[in-house]
Formats: C-alpha cells, sequence, structure tokens
C-alpha cells in the first residue's frame, strides 16, 4: 500500500513541475515576442540615424577632402566640420544607447530561460505524458527546450555583434556605416522562425493569408 502511495505522490509531483514548466514556456514565448517587436522598433530607430550617419560620413569625406582652399566654397552648402563631427557623434552615441537598451532586454530574457531550463532538467522526461512525448496539436517539449536555447543563443549574439560594430562607426568610415545599416535590417525568415517556432499550440499559430 505504502509503494502504490508513494508512485501516486511521485506522479502527483511530476504533473506538477509539468505544469510549472508548460505555464514558465507559455511565458517564455511571450517574452521572446516582447522582447523582438522591442528591438524592432528600436533597430527601426536606428536605421534612421544610420541613414542620417551614411550622408553625414560623406559630407564630412568631402569637407576633409576640399578644406579651406577650394576656389568655389559655394558649390558645398554643408555645415562646418565641426558641425558634422558634432552630429555624427550624436548618432553614434544614439546607436550604442539603443543597443544597451536591447543588451538590457536580452539579459531579462535569459533570466526567464534559466528557470525554464531548470524545470525541465527537474523532470522525468522517460515519463510518456502528452506534454514531453507531443500528441497531434504539441510538439515534444525536447524541441522547445532546443528552441529556446537557439533562441537565446541568436538573439544574445546578435546583440553582441551590433555592440561591437557600432564601436567601429568612425568619420571617415563610410564602409562601417555601410556594415551596420546591412547588419541591423530587419530579417523575416526569422521572424517567421519565431512567431511560427514558438507557438506550443499549433491552433494558436495565425492563418496564412491566401
Amino acid at each position: 500500500m505504502s509503494s502504490i502511495n508513494s508512485s501516486s505522490d511521485r506522479s502527483l509531483r511530476h504533473y506538477e513541475l509539468e505544469e510549472k514548466t508548460l505555464n514558465q514556456l507559455l511565458e517564455l514565448e511571450n517574452e521572446f515576442r516582447d522582447h523582438y517587436n522591442f528591438a524592432k522598433k528600436e533597430l527601426t530607430q536606428q536605421m534612421e540615424w544610420a541613414n542620417r550617419l551614411w550622408v553625414l560620413t560623406q559630407r564630412y569625406i568631402l569637407l576633409k577632402s576640399t578644406g579651406p582652399c577650394c576656389k568655389y566654397p559655394e558649390i558645398y552648402p554643408a555645415p562646418a566640420e565641426d558641425n558634422v563631427l558634432l552630429d555624427m557623434t550624436e548618432k553614434i552615441k544614439s546607436i550604442r544607447n539603443s543597443n544597451c537598451r536591447i543588451y538590457a532586454s536580452v539579459k531579462e530574457l535569459r533570466k526567464s530561460c534559466i528557470i525554464f531550463e531548470q524545470l525541465c532538467s527537474q523532470l522525468d522526461m522517460s515519463v510518456e505524458s502528452p506534454f514531453i512525448m507531443g500528441d497531434a496539436f504539441h510538439k515534444p517539449l525536447s524541441f522547445f527546450i532546443e528552441l529556446v536555447s537557439d533562441l537565446f543563443k541568436y538573439l544574445h549574439a546578435s546583440i553582441l555583434h551590433q555592440r561591437y560594430s557600432s564601436h567601429l562607426i568612425e568619420p571617415s568610415n563610410l564602409d562601417a556605416v555601410a556594415k551596420y545599416k546591412s547588419l541591423i535590417e530587419t530579417s523575416e525568415d526569422f521572424e517567421e522562425y519565431l512567431t511560427v517556432g514558438l507557438t506550443y499550440c499549433k491552433c494558436l499559430r495565425p492563418k496564412p493569408i491566401c
């Protein structure tokens, strides 16, 4: 009798743990999407600053190449070199501050990922429950464990790359600005991967547009 009760208690604890893990997974779905939407807005603003930097960098290079000895200064109605540098400095600072905000969001996301990983590590993965094994409407838990890990690694690597690349932008380095613009372009493939892949129940997926 005691062995039956013990087995029943273990099963109860297991399914309670499954419920906690599921709730954390659903919470992660929202947090990943919230972070992505936040980062997307930040990068949209960054692209505006980067486009402005592109123009300012060309203007700065032109000013440096012509210098004060140009015979026809009226042909170049650009601001003085100091004003261009000041404008560029402000835009670069804004981009770097934006990356700091994105990085802070990624760090908060990591906390939730760790909780999910810890809960999963406590589960008995040999139990053939619908949550662990999956069913007609749900992928197995192992899929989401790997997906959460991959998504976080991608987002973390992306923001580290952005922070590093933003520090390569200099007044005379047009190539660095071009590379940064390319780096922060929106990836439709990743957005679809996040939206469709990280959805626990298939019935919650957005319907395809004909």
